[in-house]
């Protein structure tokens, strides 16, 4: 029974439209052909923002109008692998090859070590090209005209006469042949070859160049200096005059570069350079790489300052590493992953190559909705990645449709798949990534750990049997009695139900062990895209590791000893924290018991007195006998007010009845309140003289006798208790006040402020000899 195809199946090529699509390799040469059965491939180009960027600056180079010198800039192509620096290189060629009139363009697909046969063999030199050859003997000539007008503008002798301005204008307008000029005047050798080495200066070996290029007008010599510009050997005629080597070396071929730049330069044209793969100069021996960047350098320089255009390749590690002279001469154009839109239009210009374009009423691609978008996620959004997981997923796909025959048997020629779903994306990334055994992963495992005693296959006793993701066995390292590292190998495909079990895994591992006692380190054994790891490094706290990395091993022991310190660091902050926690407590403990320390010894200090009994007979003997009177008369006159009150006395009771026959009614006793805070001033005068009668009373009972008492400590005690006296509110006790002294029926603060007096005059006669000085 044959199959019924969908619209999105009709007229797609029979074989694999992606393979031999994800290499863009630089040509060098214009006639390049592809070796092999059939015509080349319909290249295929999506034009992006980064692609748009740099046509704008090619198409502002060659369209430049100002001064020849303001023309020239240099432009890098900077991206990761894959992102397709060279597919934009590969357009910015053919856009300036494609350029009226023709520029003189060179290319260098990679640099090399022996940058001599880069030079020889991929360079396309004036003598391999006639239109070529044709541009630089104009250009050398335009050169060599504008050296002989400056020999003859300079020249004193007098011998050109009044026809000199008109050889000058001829000379610069290009009307008049500059050889002719040399011939006719008969201009030495040696000056000439002077200018041309001025000219050179700081660019080259000038002395060896400026040789040649005032030999390439000599016509008995004019091949032997193409054959040494070209790489050859110099001839003797050349040995005898200075060029005694050819150009072999990597110095020797940016000199030629930076040589023709300064030709070309000076003649106003343009012209460009584009060199791919400047990062193979990382894996060279460091001088050759140092060497090969000092002459780069060099020869970017002279592309600017000249009115040239070179453009080159570099992923950010190298561009990030580059002098800084060249970061400040270089326009950097970044490369960017791509999203859906650009996806599907690069698999849809792939699959409709050479047969018309994309069908407009659909996206012509046999690709489901969800493998499209699994596409972009497992690509990273990276081009080369994008072709090379839909050629497997179409050859995938193909296979499947071949064996859904009746007879079970697979076809002779798989036709083009009817659909591409998302379970044929995950086998592609499994055929081509996932190809060694988990027993492989354990077994490295266990060949990088264990001589370093970093392994213990069985997990934890109070772990269990945690859920593990499919295919996975974690691996135990002890770091401490309590911490652990769990090393959990996954198989390709990272998808997000692997996401999920390894979720579960570490939250098991962590509710068991505490989360400050447990790391987890991911192993995937093959493929794992930017936006899966970094959903297991949210949740587990660090990056998963890809066993296919060359750099495996190292990243290994570099990830397990982070680790390693991160949990001795974790248990160090944990036994610190409860160390903190105790000394606090231990602190607040001492602060409270010092408290009450200092409480003991101020009781000590400051006995408090008791309160006397009311009456003048309960004085505290205590008291110094000088003032025992005045503190008694004091005491006796408050107790009286605070016997007698303030204001009218209640009166509780029945209150009148206004009729007889009424019952009895109960008496509410009121009364104001000023009367109030008078009692309540009243009781707080008493405590004032008790704290009074206690101080003078520890003041006299300090150890020393009469002798060793202080007037002064005296005048503080009785100056406090007056200013606290002051600030009471006053308590009228009417004309049958207590009185004191000779005044009857004074006020509270009357009496108290009078015992002040009378307590201070009679202890300071105890302690003075002059009882007439004034305790003010």
């Amino acid at each position: 029974m044959t199959p019924q195809y969908p619209r999105a199946a009709a007229g797609l090529p029979p074989g694999n439209p992606f393979r031999d699509s994800t290499v863009a390799e630089l040509e060098a040469f214009d006639d390049s052909t592809q070796i092999g059965v059939g015509p080349p491939s319909t290249r295929v180009h999506v034009p992006g923002r980064t692609s748009a960027w740099l046509t704008q600056h090619i198409e502002a180079y060659l369209g430049h109008r100002g001064e020849p010198e303001t023309r020239g800039r240099a432009i890098a192509l900077v991206g990761e692998f894959g992102l397709g620096k060279s597919h934009l290189a590969r357009e910015a060629t053919r856009l300036l090859r494609g350029h009226t009139p023709p520029l003189p363009l060179w290319v260098i697909s990679r640099p090399s070590i022996d940058m001599w046969t880069v030079y020889q063999e991929r360079l396309t030199s004036p003598r391999d090209d006639f239109d070529a050859f044709v541009d630089f003997k104009q250009a050398i000539t335009d050169f060599y005209a504008d050296v002989t007008a400056e020999i003859l503008r300079d020249d004193d002798t007098g011998r050109f006469g009044d026809d000199r301005e008109a050889f000058l204008d001829g000379l610069r307008t290009r009307r008049l042949d500059p050889q002719k000029i040399v011939q006719a005047f008969n201009l030495d050798e040696e000056r000439i070859q002077h200018r041309l080495r001025r000219h050179l200066r700081g660019i080259t070996d000038h002395r060896a160049f400026a040789t040649a290029l005032a030999q390439l007008f000599n016509r008995p010599f004019e091949n032997d200096v193409w054959n040494w510009l070209s790489g050859g050997e110099p001839v003797a005629y050349l040995r005898e005059r200075g060029v005694q080597e050819p150009i072999r070396s990597t110095q020797q071929v940016f000199d030629a570069l930076a040589v023709l730049s300064l030709v070309y330069g000076k003649s106003g044209r343009p012209y460009a350079l584009v060199l791919d793969e400047l990062d193979k100069t990382a894996e060279w021996p460091e001088q050759d790489r140092a060497v090969f960047m000092n002459a780069f350098e060099m020869l970017v320089e002279r592309y600017v300052n000249q009115g040239g255009l070179l453009l080159f390749c570099a992923r950010p590690e190298l561009w990030g590493g580059l002098p800084l002279s060249l970061h400040e001469r270089v326009l950097p154009l970044w490369l960017d992953s791509w999203g859906p839109a650009e996806t599907n239009r690069l698999i849809a210009e792939h699959v409709h190559r050479g047969r018309g374009g994309t069908p407009p009423d659909t996206d012509g691609t046999p690709f489901a909705e969800r493998a499209l978008k699994e596409v972009v996620l497992q690509s990273d959004g990276v081009p080369r990645q994008i072709l090379r997981i839909c050629e497997g997923a179409w050859d995938q796909a193909a296979v499947r449709q071949a064996r859904r025959r009746d007879d079970g048997q697979p076809e002779r020629s798989p036709r083009p798949p009817e659909e591409i779903g998302l379970a044929d994306v995950h086998a592609a990334l499994r055929s081509a990534h996932g190809k060694r055994d988990m027993a492989e992963v354990a077994h490295r495992l266990q060949h990088v750990l264990a001589p370093r005693q970093w392994w213990h296959h069985m997990p934890p006793v109070s772990v269990g049997a945690a859920p593990a993701p499919r295919g996975g066995e974690p691996r135990w390292i002890q770091v401490t009695r309590t911490a652990w590292i769990a090393l959990l190998p996954v198989p390709s495909v990272l998808a997000q139900t692997d996401v999920h079990a390894i979720q579960r895994f570490v939250d098991h591992v962590r509710s068991v062990l505490a989360p400050e006692n447990v790391e987890v380190l991911v192993v995937v054994n093959g493929h794992a895209c930017r936006e899966m790891r970094n959903r297991v490094a949210e949740h587990c706290g660090t990056v998963p590791l890809v066993f296919d990395d060359p750099r495996f091993e190292s990243t290994l022991l570099n990830g397990v000893r982070s680790l390693i310190d991160r949990l001795r660091a974790s248990r160090r902050d944990a036994v610190l924290s409860e160390v903190r926690d105790k000394l606090e407590m231990i602190t607040t403990q001492q602060a409270m018991l010092a408290e009450r320390v200092d409480a003991v010894d101020h009781a000590v200090n400051h006995p408090r007195l008791p309160a006397p009994l009311p009456g003048p007979q309960t004085v505290d003997l205590r008291v110094p006998p000088p003032v025992q009177e005045p503190f008694r008369r004091a005491q006796a006159a408050l107790d009286r007010l605070l016997e007698e009150g303030v204001g009218p006395r209640p009166r509780l009771g029945p209150a009148p009845r206004a009729d007889g026959s009424s019952a009895p009614l109960p008496r509410r006793a009121t009364t104001g309140q000023s009367a109030l805070q008078a009692m309540g001033t009243l009781l707080y005068a008493r405590r004032l003289l008790e704290a009074f009668r206690e101080a003078i009373t520890h003041w006299w009972e300090t150890d020393g006798g009469p002798g060793g008492r202080r007037a002064d400590d005296l005048f503080t005690v009785c100056r406090s208790f007056e200013i606290s006296v002051e600030v009471l509110p006053r308590v009228d006790t009417g004309e049958a006040g207590p009185g004191v002294g000779s005044r009857p029926g004074a006020g509270v603060e009357e009496v108290l402020t009078e015992l002040t007096d009378e307590v201070w005059q009679r202890l300071r006669a105890e302690v003075s000899a002059d009882p007439g000085v004034s305790r003010r």
